[in-house]
């Protein structure tokens, strides 16, 4: 499960569709400086839904050849080749947790990806602004 989250709150309904990759920051980001996630449907819109302004969400896993523990997986993360994690279940997240999104429409689950330079930039932009602006759930 994902653990405190700091909560954004300039992530539009229009800007989240399936197939789209979000950016969700931490509270505490000494370890985990962000973990990204496929998003598996649109926003819910439908106000009465208890998943009102979420999207499901199948968290992905940077790639390090010989990392002993999640620290040294997650060291400068931006840089890794990220694959699919099984092994996490899927969540519903609040679109108000997610500093950016990735448009990657032809990624499947066996896929690896990596961040482009741009994206990466534009990502630690939002979370270092956000950072005085934030608090955990």
């Amino acid at each position: 499960m994902c653990p405190s989250l700091n909560i954004i709150t300039y992530v539009p309904f229009r800007d989240l569709f399936v197939v789209n990759f979000l950016f969700v920051q931490f509270a505490n980001p000494i370890v985990y400086q962000m973990w990204m996630g496929r998003v598996e449907n649109d926003v819910v819109r439908n106000q009465e839904n208890d998943n009102y302004r979420k999207v499901y969400v199948q968290w992905w896993v940077p790639m390090r050849k010989g990392a002993n523990n999640d620290e040294e997986l997650y060291h400068n993360c931006w840089l890794s080749k990220w694959k699919c994690n099984h092994a996490d279940l899927k969540e519903w997240v609040k679109i108000s947790c997610v500093a950016s999104s990735l448009a990657k429409s032809n990624t499947i689950v066996n896929s690896m990806i990596s961040i482009n330079a741009t994206h990466a930039y534009k990502s630690k932009a939002n979370f270092n602004v956000t950072d005085k602006n934030s608090f955990a759930l």
